[in-house]
């Protein structure tokens, strides 16, 4: 740091210099008994003469003047500029962009200007500019402030690691401080910082008039009538009282929804909630817009929307959005103990949904004891039977086997030989299994292990039923299976038949929009009200951490007992329905069978929508930039195993109609995962396909993913400068908050800031001409003073 202080460098002299201000002293009341002087003029005329005497004693200790300054071209300085193409919208009011005045701070008439000059003379001075990323600059002549984004963040952090072994006085950094990175502050706080950031503000602080679309999110909800939830969040400035109008359109143009509202007087901003059912399976994309309602007329008109707006710009009025509506089928296992009502009504509501399919397993005779035919020695076959058809003993009727009736099956060998046995059979097919009236007894050891595999290793959902033969009464506890459900099946306590149980959502259940039949409150809970009572329900012993309890019955002889709960297992997800005549709700009216269907149609998507593909694809933003986005393709096997030896192929769709193609590699960090770099940052949609193949060559999937890109929209957000995340940066540094007019100081300040590299340097006072200028003012003035009155 630049320091200065005065130090003594003959202090031998001190007895000398002391006997010469004594002696000084003795002369001086000497003279003053003797002078013609009188008054004020006699007392100023010895105080000249004593401090003339008393420097001239002091300079005999050589009195020196030390300081530490930056050594000349020893330390770094970065200068670094924004790019964004936010400083390039011009203020409403006076019709001048921040990015004039900045050029003109940054090149000036004369170039480099003087106040960078200053800064050169001292520090080895770097020119950078910034805008999605960071990029060095011979000079700063070649800004067009057209970039995407402001990389503030990032671009900090990238020169602090850049200058960690060199000499780095300071870094000087032009902005308007709109960071669209600001996600990444966190990171760069919670580190040291080895220079001071100043930070020189650029353009206004005052608010204008404008509508800026923030972030949007894409929510995918199993409702079969609105599967997408869009929530947008406006900020406004200057706009109060007025109705916003957001649009939706799809990738044709086609206007896919129309929502308008009224903001409150006092809010600066507002949130739309918009649903729409998607026509199109797979990855589409739309835009939404928002606009104050008059305008949203001239939405067609480019020309006449400007206008119409009244805004400050409307590039921050639109965003594009992807939306993956996966298509199906998605297979759905059924096992039922015997054919009963559940089946029967679960199967016709799911039969009007395309994308669930479903597959059953019903047993329709129980195991009977074995029967020894009494026939020729070794014959096992039933002797009147003999000689018609093949009567060998694999093909003969046993009948100590259930009889099992597949149904809905895709090929005749599926489920043949009943309750899938290997993984392949299962994880490969499918990706939720219902169990109903069937005891813990009907399947293998073997299967049990299975079932709890497919949920926490492979991610599937289970779901159990309340039939009598389900959680206790079928003898599941201390079974697999029972590690996976929500509840706990020993410790039930026993108690009087349910009667007239009513349904009712608990407080969780409220909040999963999957389970609720109506958008608004009232409206539910009259439904819910209005539901049959049951009779059938299988208590649990207790509710286990951790699960949520959505839904509840209550009888006056049992009270409130759990009757919809699901928990998170693994990897997949399990939930016990204990109600076992769910069917007499759609028996009560037309209206209740249609709530009743919607129901078990949501339930289903509810449990399928998040369980894992075979070959998965997804697309991850880069740590520092999102000019490059990473396409990760995780590959199994029909048994749900990683594979390592899959040949990945990228198809990428980019805006503006470029295609290109690109090989995915195999990652070190995980088993089955391939991955590639495609580029990104450009405004629009982005397409990528997959095509997996095995070591054989055959097609084993093509998923699809997409993402929508919007740099101008987060660059525009907001058109003032963010000086309080500046002055967070300055503080965290050590550094200052300027303006423009304070670049002028700036080579001072740098100088004081503390520069890694410094030198000391002493200057002698008699050198200096300040006091030979001090020592004759002092005795010309006694002098005068005695001839004036002489």
């Amino acid at each position: 740091m630049a320091t200065g202080g005065l130090i003594l460098g003959n202090r031998e002299n001190g007895w000398i210099a002391a006997g010469m201000i004594v002696a000084g002293l003795v002369i001086v009341a000497w003279s003053l008994r003797h002078t013609s002087l009188r008054g004020w003029a006699k007392w100023v005329a010895a105080s000249c003469k004593m401090a003339a005497l008393t420097l001239i004693a002091a300079l005999l200790l050589e009195p020196q003047f030390v300081s530490e300054s930056p050594r000349k071209g020893a330390n770094d300085v970065a200068l670094l500029a924004d790019n964004s193409a936010s400083l390039a919208i011009a203020d409403p009011a006076s019709g001048i962009a921040p990015a004039t005045a900045l050029t003109a701070a940054l090149v000036g008439p004369n170039p480099p200007p003087a106040w960078q000059r200053g800064v050169q003379e001292t520090f080895r001075t770097q020119r950078f500019t910034f805008d999605t990323r960071l990029r060095e600059a011979a000079d700063f002549a070649a800004l067009d402030f057209k970039g995407g984004g402001s990389a503030l963040i990032t671009s900090l952090d990238s020169l602090l690691r850049r200058y960690e072994k060199r000499p780095l006085a300071g870094i000087v950094v032009l902005t308007d401080g709109n960071a669209t990175d600001e996600s990444s502050l966190q990171s760069l706080l919670e580190r040291k910082a080895s220079a001071p950031v100043f930070l020189v503000a650029v353009g206004s602080d005052k608010p204008v008039r404008d509508l800026a679309l923030g972030e949007v999110s894409v929510t995918q909800t199993p409702f079969e009538d609105s599967p997408v939830s869009v929530s947008a969040r406006v900020m406004m400035s200057g706009f109060k009282n007025e109705d916003l109008t957001l649009v939706i359109r799809d990738e044709a143009g086609k206007t896919v929804l129309t929502q308008k509202e009224h903001p409150a007087p006092d809010q600066s901003s507002h949130a739309f909630n918009a649903r729409f059912r998607p026509t199109a399976k797979g990855v589409s994309f739309y835009t939404v817009t928002v606009l104050r309602s008059g305008a949203a007329g001239s939405l067609d008109k480019p020309e006449q929307l400007p206008a119409a707006s009244e805004e400050a710009t409307l590039d921050n009025n639109t965003r594009t959005f992807a939306v993956d509506r996966k298509s199906g089928p998605y297979r759905v296992l059924y096992v039922g103990g015997r054919p009963n009502w559940e089946y029967k009504f679960l199967r016709r509501a799911l039969s009007a949904d395309d994308e669930i399919k479903l597959t059953a397993l019903i047993r329709i005779a129980k195991r009977e004891p074995k029967f020894q035919w009494r026939g020729r020695a070794g014959e096992e076959s039933n002797p009147l039977f003999r000689g018609f058809g093949n009567q060998s003993s694999e093909e003969a009727l046993r009948y100590d086997k259930p009889v099992l009736i597949p149904m809905g099956v895709m090929e005749r060998t599926e489920l043949a030989g009943g309750f899938p046995a290997t993984a392949e059979e299962l994880f490969g097919v499918y990706r939720c299994v219902i169990l109903d009236d069937v005891e813990a007894e009907f399947f293998t050891r073997a299967q049990l292990d299975l079932l709890e595999r497919f949920v926490s290793l492979r991610g599937g959902s289970l779901l159990m039923l309340g039939g009598s033969e389900s959680y206790q009464p079928g003898g599941w506890a201390h079974t697999p299976v029972a590690r996976i459900l929500p509840v706990y099946l020993d410790g039930v306590p026993a108690g009087a038949p349910v009667e007239n149980a009513r349904f009712k959502l608990t407080r969780e259940g409220w909040l999963e929009p999957w389970i609720r039949l109506r958008s608004g409150e009232p409206e539910e809970e009259a439904r819910q009200k209005s539901m049959a009572p049951f009779y059938s329900v299988n208590p649990a012993g207790g509710v286990k951490p951790g699960a949520s309890v959505l839904a509840t019955v209550t009888d006056s002889k049992r009270g409130e007992l759990p009757a919809w709960v699901t928990q998170r297992y693994g990897s997949g997800r399990a939930a016990a329905v204990t109600v076992g005549d769910l069917w007499r709700w759609a028996m009560l009216n037309p209206e209740s069978h249609a709530d009743f269907d919607k129901a078990w149609r949501q339930l289903l998507r509810h449990l399928v929508v998040d369980v894992p593909d075979r070959t998965e694809v997804q697309a991850v933003a880069g740590p520092d930039s999102r000019e490059r986005i990473r396409i990760q393709v995780r590959v199994r096997d029909s048994g749900f195993k990683p594979v390592e030896d899959a040949t990945v192929l990228l198809a990428v769709d980019s805006p503006g109609g470029v295609h290109s193609q690109t090989a995915a590699e195999p990652s070190t960090a995980e088993a089955g995962l391939f991955e590639a770099d495609v580029a990104s940052g450009s405004a629009g949609a982005y397409r990528v396909k997959a095509t997996v193949k095995d070591a054989d060559g055959k097609m084993t999937g093509e998923p699809v993913t997409g993402w929508a890109e919007n740099p101008l929209a987060n660059e525009t957000a907001l058109l003032v400068n963010n000086r309080a995340l500046m002055e967070r940066i300055a503080q965290w540094s050590g550094g200052r908050v300027l303006g423009l007019e304070d670049l002028p100081s700036l080579a001072g300040l740098l100088s004081k800031a503390g520069a890694p590299v410094t030198e000391m340097r002493s200057e002698p006072l008699w050198h200096s001409p300040w006091l030979l200028a001090l020592l004759v003012a002092l005795l010309g003035t006694e002098w005068w003073l005695r001839r004036r009155t002489a």
